[in-house]
């Protein structure tokens, strides 16, 4: 019986996929290997696009509730 390095759910020596978080073992563990021999490249790249992505997506969606806040206040006014 082992817990789940992400989640700390018990795990049977057998399973590949963590029940609680279905995180895999196997994908973990050589992510964690890489990691510690500094070989972080292939991961930064990705942490990098999708903090950039992320960010566009938080920037679209306060500007849509901005210009509905200020359409209703408009309506407000006016009517």
């Amino acid at each position: 019986m082992n817990n789940c390095p992400k989640c700390n759910a018990a795990t049977n020596d057998a399973d590949t996929e963590c029940p609680g978080c279905g995180i895999f073992f196997s994908k973990w563990k050589e992510r964690e290997d890489n990691v510690a021999s500094g070989n972080v490249s292939r991961y930064s790249g990705l942490a990098n696009a999708t903090s950039s992505s992320f960010n566009w997506i938080i920037l679209v969606i306060v500007c849509v509730v901005i210009v509905g806040i200020m359409y209703f206040i408009g309506q407000r006014v006016n009517g």
